[in-house]
């Protein structure tokens, strides 16, 4: 291909494009703007290039060869897409624009920041199109097959270094319990939080982020528990139900408080700041409107 592009001035092709719709030097040179003889001098080069007359006059009209017609719809293509290549980036339109964004994360983020963004969405990208899939493994593959991954700061150090990241909002822990359950006060001791039987937030088997503390600053207390669940949204039922206790963020709480009978206890623990971030790689940075949706995952996490 490099060698028969080096025998075409791709300068004549739109020349050629008009010629072969045309079909006239005169009407050719007219679009184009420039001079008729120019024109016929571009068109002797194309046909020596082409090894055909490309356009030849029958009586008093004019017709294109049978090599003409083949060229004209490829080229018409051709020339298209050059031209959208070499377009000016042009600002992502919400308003118009189709764009789906897939994102990973727990159900506790689900909660808060998607009705949010729904909203949003609503009025704003009505063509948008929201994925939000079960927080599973933290790690660089997996961040390569989805937008963004929404976790704690924490879980940085398991995506490595080719990763790109954004702050969304602050957030504490604290112990729910059920609201009969008055065997503690308005503050629950780290002591008596590790004798208390709970439910904790897990996917799968206790993973080393867990034991490490990078899931939440307080799950190095969750030894021992009696109930391990996948979501945090049924902690909260849990907790009603069973007389057991569970940390979970805040915000969270104040949540299932709205519709479980259930308490609110601040634990005596130095680490309970929990802050959310917004992860993603590169290549799903580079994607058309993903640099929008960052800026409506922040207006989003505003006020949360």
């Amino acid at each position: 291909m490099a060698l028969r592009l080096r025998r075409v001035d791709l300068d004549l092709l739109p020349l050629l494009h008009a010629l072969l719709r045309t079909r006239s030097v005169t009407a050719t040179a007219r679009e184009l703007g420039i001079s008729q003889p120019a024109v016929s001098k571009g068109l002797r080069r194309l046909r020596s290039t082409f090894e055909d007359d490309l356009i030849i006059a029958r009586g008093r009209s004019a017709g294109i060869t049978d090599r003409g017609s083949e060229i004209l719809p490829v080229l018409s293509q051709v020339l298209s897409d050059l031209d959208q290549m070499l377009e000016p980036p042009r600002p992502f339109d919400p308003r118009m624009e189709r764009l789906r964004i897939v994102i990973k994360t727990a159900d506790y983020v689900s909660v808060l920041l998607a009705p949010r963004l729904a909203k949003l969405c609503a009025k704003e990208a009505p063509h948008t199109e929201m994925l939000f899939l079960e927080q599973t493994r933290a790690s660089p593959d997996e961040l390569e097959r989805i937008d963004f991954f929404i976790a704690p700061r924490s879980m940085a150090s398991a995506f490595g270094k080719r990763i790109e990241m954004a702050p969304l909002w602050q957030d504490e822990m604290v112990c729910i319990a059920a609201r009969q359950d008055h065997r503690w006060g308005d503050v629950i001791s780290e002591r008596d939080f590790r004798g208390a039987r709970k439910v904790v937030y897990q996917v799968g088997e206790r993973s080393t982020y867990a034991k490490a503390g990078l899931i939440q600053p307080t799950s190095v207390l969750e030894d021992s528990p009696v109930c391990e669940v996948p979501n945090f949204l049924v902690i909260g039922a849990i907790v009603q139900d069973a007389e057991c206790l569970a940390l979970v963020p805040r915000k969270l709480a104040q949540e299932l408080a709205k519709s479980r009978d259930i308490r609110i206890l601040d634990i005596d623990y130095a680490q309970r700041r929990l802050d959310i971030d917004a992860f993603w790689a590169p290549r799903a940075g580079a994607k058309r409107g993903h640099a929008w949706f960052r800026t409506l995952l922040s207006r989003a996490a505003e006020g949360l």
